[in-house]
C-alpha cells in the first residue's frame, strides 16, 4: 500500500507527464494513419485542385497535389509532382498536358508513381493514383423563416 507521500509524489509526476506522453508517442509513430500528410502546392498553398490519395503499398499510402491552375492551364511539357512523405520518403507522378486537361474536364486518370524504396521495408514500390478533380458541395441555405 502506498503512503500518501508516495501517492503524492507519484500522482504529480503523472500530471506533469499526463499532457507530454500523447505528443511523444504521435511523434515516434512510424504508421501511416487515415489522415496522411496532406501535400501543398508548388507555392506552399493547400492543394485546392485534387488531393488524390494512392493505393495501399508496403504498408501505407501516400496523397500528391494537383493545384487548380495545372488542369485550367495545363503546361505543355506537363508536369511532375511529389507525393506527401510518408515512412520517410516520397514518390513522384507525371501527368501530361493531355491528361491534366481531362482531369479539369471531369474526368478520372489512372498514373503510376516512381519506384522508390521504403528506408524502413528497404522495398522498392510503387503506388498508383486515380486523380479527379475535387468537387465542391455547396452550402445549403438556411431555413427560410430564420
Amino acid at each position: 500500500m502506498l503512503t500518501r507521500r508516495q501517492l503524492l509524489a507519484r500522482g504529480t509526476t503523472w500530471l506533469i507527464l499526463a499532457p507530454i506522453v500523447p505528443a511523444v508517442l504521435q511523434a515516434c509513430s512510424s504508421s501511416s494513419s487515415s489522415a496522411p500528410n496532406t501535400p501543398a502546392d508548388a507555392a506552399g498553398n493547400a492543394c485546392a485542385g485534387t488531393d488524390p490519395q494512392s493505393t495501399l503499398n508496403e504498408g501505407h499510402t501516400h496523397s500528391v497535389c494537383v493545384p487548380t491552375s495545372d488542369m485550367t492551364s495545363p503546361p505543355a511539357a506537363g508536369a511532375t509532382y511529389t507525393s506527401s512523405n510518408e515512412g520517410n520518403h516520397t514518390h513522384t507522378i507525371t501527368l501530361t498536358a493531355t491528361q491534366l486537361a481531362s482531369i479539369q474536364a471531369g474526368h478520372s486518370v489512372t498514373v503510376t508513381s516512381t519506384s522508390d524504396v521504403d528506408p524502413i521495408t528497404h522495398a522498392a514500390h510503387t503506388h498508383d493514383w486515380t486523380i479527379a478533380k475535387m468537387v465542391s458541395t455547396p452550402t445549403p441555405p438556411p431555413p427560410s423563416g430564420w
